[in-house]
C-alpha cells in the first residue's frame, strides 16, 4: 500500500516541506545552522575518521575522481574560466590593499600568504 501524501520529490512535497520547515520543536534548538563552530568540530572529527579509516590517500583518489568528472563534464575551458576569474579576484583584492596602504602612508603587503615563496625572496 502507497504512503499518503504527495510523491517523495514532487513539487507538493516539496511545498509541505517548505511550509513546515522551523515548525517543528527539535528545528527550534539551533543546530549547525544555530552554530556554525558545531558543524566545523563535526566535520573535523569526521574528517579524522575518515582518515585514520581509509588513510591520507582517499582523500587524493576521491579529488582525483571528482577532478577527472568535472574535465569529463564541463571541458577543459572550465578550467581556464575558474583559473580567470580566481586570478581577477586576486589583482581587484591587491588593488585595493594597494589603495589602503597609499591612504594611510605604510607598504602594502605581498598579498603572498601559502604556497611556494617568492623567487625574489631574502
Amino acid at each position: 500500500m502507497a504512503k499518503p501524501g504527495p510523491v517523495a520529490g514532487s513539487e507538493g512535497a516539496r511545498k509541505i516541506a517548505e511550509a513546515h520547515r522551523g515548525s517543528h520543536e527539535h528545528d527550534k534548538e539551533g543546530g549547525f545552522a544555530a552554530n556554525p563552530s558545531l558543524a566545523r568540530e563535526a566535520g573535523r572529527k569526521g574528517g579524522e575518521t575518515v582518515k585514520n579509516r581509509y588513510g591520507a590517500t582517499f582523500y587524493q583518489s576521491i579529488g582525483k575522481k571528482g577532478g577527472e568528472t568535472v574535465k569529463r563534464e564541463r571541458g577543459t575551458d572550465f578550467y581556464a574560466e575558474i583559473g580567470r576569474k580566481g586570478g581577477e579576484m586576486r589583482g581587484q583584492r591587491a588593488a585595493s590593499l594597494r589603495e589602503a596602504s597609499a591612504t594611510e602612508g605604510t607598504t602594502a603587503p605581498t598579498g603572498r600568504k601559502r604556497g611556494r615563496p617568492a623567487k625574489n625572496a631574502q
